[in-house]
């Protein structure tokens, strides 16, 4: 059984990577940037979100209603050749609620996109985060909180043992920024997120 960041990454490999990049308008090499820099920043607002059980609950709520066991993540190229975001920009406006204009603005001065390119890419990553996590989460016996806020957690600290990924973490640690000590441990955690995951 593969771990969330190895589900992710072979998810998100050089044909996703290239849907993506049609999707939005931008190179391979740009989009596959601007995930490495979105990857970190969303999982650590999910990680941040479950700091409350209500917003873990909401969280396993959204992964059993729409993502249990991680279907999506079987026809990845085919939803990212879609290009639908509507449930992706659903999950954005829970995670990071009036936070998100901030976070594309960063991302999009961070990657050199547009935020409409950062917008409709972090609207087709968002759901497939989830499906990863309904997928994971099956195989623990459900998308319980605890079995959610347990991967992402988990996921958090392997992302730590790597070098990179500067960009997601800075954004992270801005939006976490002065929101006390709950959240402080999360954005000193995004000094090295992501490591070399998603780089050829």
């Amino acid at each position: 059984m593969k771990d969330l960041l190895s589900l992710l990454s072979s998810t998100l490999d050089d044909g996703a990577v290239g849907e993506i990049s049609q999707q939005i308008n931008a190179t391979p090499q740009q989009t596959r940037g601007a995930i490495n820099a979105a990857l970190p920043m969303l999982m650590g607002m999910m990680a941040n979100n479950c700091q409350s059980k209500q917003g873990c609950e909401s969280l396993a709520n959204a992964v059993n209603r729409d993502h249990a066991g991680g279907g999506i993540l079987q026809q990845a190229q085919a939803f990212l050749k879609q290009g639908n975001i509507g449930g992706g920009e659903k999950i954005l406006g829970h995670i990071l609620g009036a936070r998100l204009g901030t976070a594309e603005t960063q991302l999009a001065g961070q990657t050199g996109l547009q935020t409409s390119q950062v917008h409709k890419l972090l609207g087709l990553l968002a759901p497939i985060i989830l499906g990863a996590l309904g997928q994971q989460a099956q195989s623990q016996g459900g998308a319980t909180a605890g079995n959610i806020q347990g991967l992402l957690q988990a996921s958090l600290g392997s992302l730590m043992q790597g070098q990179g990924g500067q960009v997601g973490s800075q954004i992270l640690g801005s939006l976490l920024g002065g929101e006390g000590g709950s959240s402080g441990g999360l954005a000193a955690a995004g000094s090295k997120l992501l490591g070399g995951l998603f780089k050829k």
